[in-house]
């Protein structure tokens, strides 16, 4: 018997398809710099110390804001390690959910709300939040210099035809060197950062926070703290809050969204971000699959058209399963939301 049209994907399926690689993707990369390999460095770094992957560099990009752990003071190694891979996991696993629900369609070059930091004290163990805003002056001055070197040298020209994943180099997750001009280091990624609290008894969306004013950017308007609901410690003086995690990620995306609308120019455009795009390989994916239909362009985002009571979950990946299976709770409902009759993932 011959292949019937029934058990052919459609294009609309193969671009439905792809999309959701694209969302897999996205999430593993934002595990990835959370929970297995996250940026660590000491405080006490200088410009000229850091030698890091570029993919960090990159990876500092399209975030709201950074967010600091510290590293606690000299214990046996093992004992920090599995502190801070909690505290990583358990912070991921709490935003990420809440961030795609609202900004499932920009999800293109490690759009994301934090960069996660863990910073290293001095012997000593000590560190204030001063030490802290010191060393986030460094690392945004070292990530604007160094941004320019991720990038080929066909697009320092000017001229960018491809839409290749990541290359395999610097780094194990890589970088995005055919479109570094889609990477920006944002203001408020400057102006703000958060520094979560390393005590096991407040978890999830109930982890405390400390949100600090750096001073080291202007923004359209000054920041008002004072509207954060709860204030558990408040110092309008210094500009600092301690509050619940899931009170800061609210306060941070709403002053995102005022500085996005006060200075579009400062952010990428999801509708035009990949407009120097020609076929590469999603295209070549795609026709792999059977695909038909016009050349793929644009963001991910404009590959799909959902229906208006359609569903959008984020994709379960090993990190989800892991730790629901150690919460002792049930699979998590499949990310395939889509129907794709004649297609499986």
């Amino acid at each position: 018997m011959s292949l019937s049209s029934q058990t052919r994907p459609t294009n609309e399926e193969i671009l439905h398809r792809l999309r959701y690689e694209e969302e897999w993707r996205h999430r593993s990369s934002r595990e990835y710099f959370f929970y297995n390999s996250p940026l660590d460095l000491p405080l006490t770094a200088s410009s000229a110390d850091l030698q890091v992957e570029l993919e960090h560099i990159q990876d500092s990009c399209n975030k709201s804001t950074a967010i600091y752990i510290i590293d606690p003071p000299p214990q046996p190694r093992t004992l920090t390690y599995n502190q801070e891979s909690t505290i990583r996991s358990d912070i991921i696993n709490t935003i990420y959910g809440r961030w795609f629900d609202s900004h499932n369609v920009d999800i293109d070059f490690g759009n994301f709300f934090a960069k996660l930091i863990c910073a290293r004290p001095s012997v000593n163990g000590q560190a204030t939040v001063q030490d802290i805003i010191n060393f986030h002056r460094i690392w945004c001055d070292h990530v604007e210099y160094t941004l320019p070197f991720c990038a080929t040298s066909t697009e320092l020209q000017g001229v960018s035809f491809h839409d290749r994943p990541y290359n395999p180099h610097h780094g194990v997750i890589g970088i995005n060197s055919d479109q570094n001009s889609r990477f920006k280091l944002r203001p408020l990624f400057r102006a703000l950062i958060l520094i979560a609290d390393n005590n096991p008894k407040h978890t999830g969306a109930e982890r405390v926070v400390q949100i600090i004013q750096t001073n080291l950017a202007d923004l359209s308007a000054p920041i008002d703290l004072a509207s954060i609901e709860p204030k558990i410690e408040y110092d309008p003086t210094r500009g600092r809050v301690t509050t619940k995690l899931s009170a800061a990620y609210d306060f941070v995306t709403a002053l995102e969204l005022r500085e996005q609308a006060a200075y579009p120019g400062k952010y990428r455009d999801p509708e035009v971000a990949e407009e120097l795009q020609g076929p590469g390989c999603h295209m070549k994916k795609a026709k792999s699959l059977g695909y038909s239909g016009p050349a793929m362009q644009g963001s991910s985002s404009s590959w799909v058209r959902l229906n208006e009571d359609e569903e959008v979950l984020p994709p379960a990946t090993p990190l989800v399963y892991v730790t629901r299976c150690a919460l002792r709770l049930g699979p998590p409902r499949s990310p395939y939301h889509r129907k794709l009759n004649a297609m499986k993932c």
